[in-house]
């Protein structure tokens, strides 16, 4: 297999905020502007964010759908947990995509003989570069209220949000409409914005970051082209995993950490363990 490194160092170079390894990198690497992010974009105050796992894959069973979060955090103690998302692609479905996020982070987060009261609050952010809603705001916010009397809360501790970068309306502070601007069309403009391109360059001038994305792209062509190859179908649980299990297969071979084959592949790192014990050995 030819894998065209100038292509890729041409991709690599005309990365944005809006990519998502960029985003959990620059988030990863920088949290205080992840938490000046958040408490800007939920008027909340926080006073310490902890990473619990980086680059977090929640599977709750060996045959579901695995979804890899872009950011997630929790507060110092443990009460409110915070999933960001750069959500690039629109969806009809991408509020049962919202829910299915929700799902699973309430199973990971609580732990066999725990109560349910020992679940933190929870808010996910979608940052879209699209109006999913067709209304114009450059905010939405989601909580579960009565429908017979709205000022009865069900109180269950969930926020959902979706952010627009395509807003019109008056709706959010200078700085967000600086961020979302940033994000839509790379223009950089106040305090926090000009931090946020900073910690992108940065990242951008990695060498390590620069290699974990080709490794990344080099995975998914690898996936691409072994499906072409061997005529799987899109779709197909088996001939998914026999061709992911040749990747990680090869991945380890290189030396490459466990956590950047789970980002690469969306198997949790137990899964990828049980994997190559199974069937590399």
């Amino acid at each position: 297999m030819i894998i065209d490194e100038k292509f890729l160092e041409q991709k690599w170079q005309s990365l944005t905020i809006q990519d998502n390894f960029i985003f959990s990198r620059v988030m990863e690497e920088n949290p205080d502007l992840c938490q000046q992010m958040i408490e800007m974009i939920l008027n909340v105050k926080i006073v310490k964010l902890n990473y619990p796992e980086r680059e977090k894959t929640i599977e709750s069973r060996l045959d579901s759908k695995g979804i890899r979060l872009d950011v997630y955090v929790e507060d110092e103690y443990g009460r409110r947990s915070f999933d960001v998302e750069m959500q690039i692609c629109d969806s009809v479905h991408l509020a049962k995509r919202i829910r299915y996020y929700q799902g699973l982070i309430d199973v990971d987060k609580l732990k066999r003989g725990q109560h349910y009261g020992e679940l933190s609050e929870s808010y996910i952010i979608f940052i879209c570069p699209f109006d999913h809603f067709h209304k114009g705001r450059h905010i939405y916010t989601f909580r579960e209220y009565c429908s017979q009397d709205p000022t009865i809360p069900l109180g269950d501790g969930t926020v959902k949000v979706f952010l627009n970068t395509k807003g019109t309306l008056d709706d959010v502070s200078a700085e967000i409409k600086n961020m979302l601007e940033y994000i839509d069309k790379n223009i950089v403009a106040g305090e926090f914005v000009e931090k946020l391109n900073t910690a992108v360059c940065d990242v951008k001038s990695m060498k390590k970051a620069r290699l974990d994305f080709m490794t990344f792209e080099m995975y998914l062509k690898e996936r691409e082209m072994k499906g072409r190859e061997e005529g799987r179908v899109e779709g197909l649980k088996e001939g998914r995993a026999e061709a992911t299990v040749e990747i990680i297969k090869n991945l380890i071979s290189a030396g490459t950490p466990l956590e950047y084959i789970a980002r690469a592949t969306g198997w949790s790192q137990d899964k990828i363990l049980q994997a190559k014990n199974e069937n590399l050995s």
